[in-house]
């Protein structure tokens, strides 16, 4: 009876050490990170959510909308002449909510709510271009420096364009 339980418990440990093992190296050949693509039609442009996901050979951007399937964008590592890193800085609060948000809180506490007309929130951007094919992504606070990262480590650099200093 001990035995028997025994057996049972090595394969059970076994099934799901090789599990483990196997969802781990699936998650190590793909990776995917929400970022937004620009898209042009009609001489406007728009932001449209969509998934970039880094693959073994080719990083692939897929809008969420099924609508935008024209948009998908494909690109081998190899292939990539360039990829760029920016950022644009825009004010927390628009004109009129800023000045909005001044007058109703100082109202409560006069002055505090001025320095927040200053500050500024950074929007990251990256463009991907290869000889015939281009992407221009808005991406998350949180994630710009992961997927700058993953383009790296398969071999593409990404350069940083910095604000000029007055």
């Amino acid at each position: 009876m001990r035995s028997l339980i025994n057996s049972r418990l090595t394969v059970l440990v076994l099934v799901l050490s090789l599990l483990l093992v196997s969802s781990g190296m699936a998650q190590s050949t793909s990776r995917t990170f929400a970022v937004e693509l620009v898209v042009t039609k009609d001489k406007t442009s728009f932001e449209t959510d969509a998934d970039i996901i880094f693959g073994e050979k080719t990083v692939k951007i897929v809008p969420d909308k099924s609508s935008l399937s024209t948009e998908i964008r494909e690109f081998a590592y190899t292939d990539i002449k360039f990829a760029e890193q920016s950022y644009s800085k825009k004010p927390i609060f628009s004109v009129g909510g800023g000045i909005t948000t001044v007058v109703l809180t100082s109202l409560i506490v006069p002055f505090i709510a001025v320095p927040f007309l200053f500050i500024k929130k950074k929007k990251h951007w990256m463009t991907v271009r290869t000889d015939d094919s281009y992407a221009v992504l808005k991406l998350g606070d949180r994630n710009f420096r992961q997927i700058a990262a993953e383009l790296e480590t398969r071999g593409v650099k990404v350069s940083e364009l910095k604000e000029k200093e007055k």
